[in-house]
This record gives C-alpha cells, sequence and structure tokens, in this order.
C-alpha cells in the first residue's frame, strides 16, 4: 500500500473561488489527473464515482484533483451562469493549479458525461494534457436529435414500468408525483436543465478542439445507455479523420451511470489500467 494524504483547498479564476481536493501519493507517477464531474453534479460524482476513482489512483501513484466547477458544489458563482465554456475554464485554471504545485510533466483529464464535453473542449488548452478518459461522453459538434430520441424512449419505458407499481399510484393519489419533474425529463431526454443552449458554447468549435488534441483517449460507455450507439460511431468517424486510433471499452449491461458496485469497479479498473500504462512512476519520488 502507497501513503496517501488528502487536502482540500480554494484557488481562484475569472473572479470566483473553486473549491478542490488533492489526492496524493507518496510515491509518483510522472503524470497527474484532473476529474471533471458532470452538469448537474459536483465534486465527488455520481454515487462517489470520482472520489473512489481518486482514492483508487493515488493508490496507483497518481497525483489527482478533483473540483467543484464554479456554480456548483462548494465553489462560488451562480448555478445559472454555468455554462461549458466556463467549465472548460475552471478546468484549465485546475490544471494549471495542479502542475505548478506538484510539479508533474503529464495530465490526464478523466470526463464524465458532460465532465467528458469539457475535457474535449479544454485538452488541446492545457500543454501538459496528453490523454482522456471519457465516461459517458455525448456527442459534441454534431447533432444529437438520435441520442435524444433513444434517451426520450428510454425514459418513457421507465414511466411505464413505474405506472405498474403501487407506491406510484400512492403517490399520485397523494399529490406526491411530481408531474413537472417528469414533463421536464420527458423534454430534454436526461439532458441537463440548460446544458448546450448558451450561445457561448455553440460558438466553441467542437470537432476542431478534438483534432487538435495530440493525446490518446478511451471511452467508456455503458452498454444499455440509449444514448452510447450513436454516441460510438459519432467518436469512430471523428477519430478517423484526426487520424488517431478509436480506443473504446463497453460495460455489458450497465446504464448511462454505471449505477452498480460491479459496473463502477469496471470502469474504475479499466480507467487505472489504461492510464497507468501510459504514465510510468517518476524515479525521483520516494518509494517509502
Amino acid at each position: 500500500m502507497i501513503n496517501t494524504s488528502e487536502r482540500h483547498f480554494f484557488f481562484e479564476n475569472e473572479g470566483e473561488s473553486l473549491l478542490g481536493v488533492v489526492h496524493v501519493p507518496q510515491r509518483q507517477r510522472i503524470g497527474a489527473l484532473v476529474l471533471l464531474h458532470g452538469w448537474a453534479g459536483y465534486r465527488i460524482g455520481a454515487h462517489r464515482m470520482l472520489v473512489k476513482l481518486a482514492r483508487a489512483a493515488a493508490q496507483q501513484g497518481f497525483v489527482t484533483m478533483r473540483f467543484d466547477f464554479r456554480g456548483r458544489g462548494d465553489s462560488g458563482g451562480d448555478a445559472g451562469a454555468t455554462t461549458l465554456s466556463t467549465m472548460i475554464s475552471d478546468t484549465v485554471q485546475a490544471a494549471s493549479v495542479l502542475t505548478d504545485e506538484y510539479q508533474v510533466a503529464k495530465v490526464g483529464l478523466v470526463g464524465d458525461c458532460s465532465g467528458s464535453e469539457v475535457a474535449i473542449g479544454a485538452g488541446p488548452l492545457i500543454a501538459a494534457a496528453d490523454s482522456m478518459v471519457l465516461w459517458s461522453a455525448p456527442t459534441v459538434g454534431a447533432d444529437r436529435s438520435a441520442a435524444r430520441q433513444a434517451k426520450r424512449a428510454d425514459v418513457l419505458r421507465q414511466y411505464i414500468r413505474k405506472m405498474f407499481r403501487a407506491e406510484t399510484w400512492g403517490k399520485l393519489l397523494g399529490g406526491r408525483l411530481r408531474l413537472d419533474m417528469i414533463r421536464q425529463a420527458m423534454k430534454r431526454g436526461g439532458a441537463g436543465a440548460g446544458e448546450e443552449t448558451a450561445p457561448i458554447d455553440r460558438q466553441v468549435d467542437w470537432r476542431g478542439r478534438f483534432r487538435e488534441f495530440a493525446g490518446e483517449r478511451l471511452f467508456i460507455y455503458g452498454g444499455s445507455d440509449p444514448g452510447a450507439t450513436s454516441a460510438q460511431q459519432h467518436y469512430e468517424r471523428l477519430s478517423a479523420e484526426a487520424g488517431r486510433a478509436f480506443n473504446c471499452h463497453v460495460v455489458a449491461g450497465a446504464n448511462h451511470a454505471f449505477y452498480s458496485l460491479a459496473w463502477e469497479r469496471e470502469v474504475i479498473e479499466t480507467t487505472l489500467d489504461w492510464l497507468a500504462q501510459r504514465y510510468q512512476w517518476d524515479e525521483q519520488s520516494d518509494d517509502l
């Protein structure tokens, strides 16, 4: 076992204070990791998956940072003003803070859902970044109508199944069923409120950012994620256009958020196995 430590701290970006957590192993690899949560989440990730990844990564020698984007978690900023572009800016600053303080040569970005979009947008802007692991990455720089349709159909199937449950009727008769939330879920197909709609985000050349990144990427999808097939096809095409390998791992039977202990374990192990092959041990670090 490698001795590790965790430290909470604040750093500044564009006038806002952002909360970060850094996990530091006593013996280190040459690369560090920056973890990027999804649109509606914060630094712990869905079912604490980013916490689990960060601690496992530190055990394998990775200095690892996870943080709250502005307007999320314990970071400052207006939640309604958050955009993918502000999240990209926060990521660039977080990577700069990490590399400056810990003197690491390389940085790997790990993004979850919208955090994957952020990684794609931020990657070419971070000089030290040379790898990405993208969990359940939505399509960027392309028409999402097929993915939205698939997600709406999946949401509809879920609600139809719930109609046959006694607790659903109990909530309806008791006035506790949130019909407004059901309507929103059907309309958005699982997308977060405000996601993709900011004019500044539509100005980003997403396909150009994808091509500009010179490093490698690993995509991880759940086999039962309704948007996974169209996303994989999209990124396979983009990878071919960029002259890069399309590395993809599918977790059989898993949903979009990998909601099972076995699924999340497979995602974390696959992520770290791939990254460990890319980042060797730093011979100058202590081996105690």
